[in-house]
């Protein structure tokens, strides 16, 4: 299984700021569907928790 592209960086829900990333993919095989990962705002320090998505599933 590939792993799936997980971006740096998204936007924060609640303030418009930038989250990064703070979650390490596994060494042997990244970021995986239903992994979940975790970005912190650098503006107003909100933590998000996203589920990757099963992109084969997602049309």
């Amino acid at each position: 299984m590939d792993d799936v592209a997980v971006p740096a960086e998204i936007a924060c829900v609640d303030c418009g700021g930038r989250c990064g990333l703070l979650s390490v993919p596994e060494p042997d095989w990244g970021f995986q569907p239903g992994d979940v990962v975790a970005y912190r705002c650098a503006d107003c320090g909100d933590r998000w928790d996203v589920i990757v998505p099963d992109i084969e599933t997602e049309n």
